[in-house]
């Protein structure tokens, strides 16, 4: 794989998958959407579902990465670092695109989402809180427990990457990525 060919299907295949993951957590956020407080269940399969088609588009180009964490992991396994710039470099480009489509998809639920609050000296517009639409919060602030938690889900996502990759023929008949799909929902869930 060329860098170009690398960096092209990991920008394209990550910005999808930033775009429907980002864009089912803005469904399920914002205030006027139809989608409004469905859950975390929605989430996690919207989560999957940006991988399937981000991993499937971009698969042909670079293998369809698209997490700097499975990036460096497949590194550390083959010994191969020699394009690892390229590929995070398209993942991060991708990000960005990725959440400016969403952002730009959603501007008028973004642009409508206050709700009215009473005051004494009447009413008062504020924004619904959307952090968590491009962002991680956790529930319970405490960053020990918050980085043990990263990295238990972040060893449970790409260690089963890996297996996949050395199961035969997984990779050739196009059912790896429908796998990684469903571990991504798992690991949500």
């Amino acid at each position: 794989m060329s860098n170009g060919d690398i960096f092209v299907g990991e920008t394209i295949g990550t910005a999808i998958l930033i775009l429907f993951g980002t864009g089912v957590c803005a469904a399920v956020t914002l205030r006027y959407s139809k989608a409004r407080a469905s859950g975390w269940v929605v989430i996690a399969f919207g989560w999957g579902f940006g991988v399937l088609a981000g991993a499937y588009t971009a698969a042909p180009l670079s293998g369809g990465h698209l997490n700097p964490a499975v990036t460096l992991g497949i590194a550390v396994d083959t010994g191969q670092w020699g394009k690892l710039w390229v590929y995070l470099l398209g993942q991060l480009v991708g990000a960005m695109l990725g959440a400016g489509l969403c952002y730009l998809t959603y501007l008028a639920q973004f642009q409508a989402n206050v709700r009215t609050t009473g005051t004494t000296e009447g009413t008062a517009e504020e924004p619904v809180p959307t952090l968590g639409i491009f962002a991680t919060i956790p529930e319970i602030r405490n960053p020990v427990a918050n980085l043990v938690t990263e990295i238990i889900a972040t060893v449970g996502l790409v260690l089963p990457i890996l297996a996949f990759g050395l199961t035969e023929g997984l990779g050739e008949s196009g059912t790896q990525v429908l796998i990684v799909s469903l571990l991504v929902v798992g690991v949500g869930l």
